[in-house]
This record gives C-alpha cells, sequence and structure tokens, in this order.
C-alpha cells in the first residue's frame, strides 16, 4: 500500500443550518473552489426579493456554510473558518508553490506579517538556521571565507551568542529557526 502524498489544500465544508438541526451534511472540496457551494454540489442558487442570487444548501434550505476541517494548509487555519477564508488561504499557498517558495518558510512569515507578499518574502528570507548564532557563524564564514577556517584566531574568540544578541535588530527568526531580514 502506498503513502498518499497530495499536498492539496482540502476543505470539508458544511450547511450550518443542517448541523444545528442535528444532521451533519457536507463535502470534502478542493480548497482554492471552497466557496463555491454550487459547483461542490452543496447548494443552489436561489434568488430572494431584490437581492442577488444567493447559495441555498439542497437538504435544508440554510445559507450559512462553514469549513469544519481542513488539510494541507501548512498551519495558516487553525479550527473551522468560513469557505471564503479557506479558498483564499488556498489560492495563497497554490502562488506559494508555484514559485518554488519553502511553504513552511511562508507560513512562518504570513504568521508573522498577517498577510503574504511574495516581494518581501524574497527580500527578508535568510534560510532555516537552529539559532541565531547558527547564522551568525555562517555569515562570518561568508564575509570571511577562508580566512575563518585557516585561523583559530580570532575567530575562535568570538561571543557567537553576543553576536546573535547583535544580529537579533536586524534579523528574526521564526517557525523552525526560519531566518528574516526585519524590512
Amino acid at each position: 500500500m502506498s503513502a498518499i502524498t497530495d499536498t492539496t489544500p482540502r476543505a470539508w465544508v458544511g450547511c450550518l443550518g443542517c448541523y444545528n438541526s442535528g444532521s451533519l451534511r457536507g463535502k470534502w472540496v478542493d480548497g482554492c473552489d471552497a466557496a463555491d457551494l454550487v459547483a461542490a454540489g452543496l447548494a443552489r442558487e436561489v434568488t430572494v426579493g431584490d437581492r442577488d442570487a444567493a447559495p441555498r444548501c439542497l437538504s435544508c434550505g440554510g445559507d450559512e456554510f462553514w469549513v469544519f476541517d481542513h488539510e494541507n494548509y501548512a498551519g495558516l487555519i487553525e479550527g473551522e473558518c468560513s469557505p471564503v477564508d479557506a479558498q483564499e488561504h488556498a489560492a495563497t499557498i497554490e502562488e506559494i508553490q508555484r514559485q518554488g517558495i519553502d511553504l513552511d518558510a511562508a507560513a512562518a512569515f504570513i504568521e508573522d506579517r498577517g498577510e503574504w507578499d511574495a516581494d518581501a518574502f524574497q527580500d527578508s528570507y535568510v534560510g532555516q538556521y537552529e539559532s541565531l548564532e547558527e547564522y551568525a557563524q555562517e555569515l562570518a564564514g561568508e564575509l570571511y571565507g577562508k580566512e575563518l577556517e585557516d585561523a583559530r584566531w580570532p575567530f575562535s574568540c568570538i561571543d557567537w551568542e553576543h553576536a546573535a544578541r547583535e544580529l537579533s535588530y536586524d534579523y528574526t527568526i521564526l517557525g523552525d529557526g526560519y531566518v528574516f531580514r526585519q524590512i
């Protein structure tokens, strides 16, 4: 038996009216289509008075739908949410993956900044490190190259903890060690 490797964001969208009446009606849908209730077969368009058509549940006629469960959202959604939110986050994930960006690093960035901005991410993302001390050591290696490898002094005298503290004014570490320049 092979493992499931699909990483497509998916949402379980259900009718709140049915749920509140004691019936769990809904289905799993692709995250990018979570708000299209008619296409998902959960609702039909109904025109009420002079208002635009609104999706109504096929079972109870209710007009409130909710995402009760989800998968593959990289932590961008915690708990329940609206189908529109699920669809927007899925579109963001699709954009991130299309650009070849590490999804976990992007999710840490979004959690910190509150929104996705590909240019700001590219300008500020440095890489993944165990700590700012590790990044300080790599940065010193990049700046001094072979000198750092050949000479134990003065680099053996560097207080890397202090160097990391100094870097923390301009850099921050998020999530599982994702280092970003503060811009």
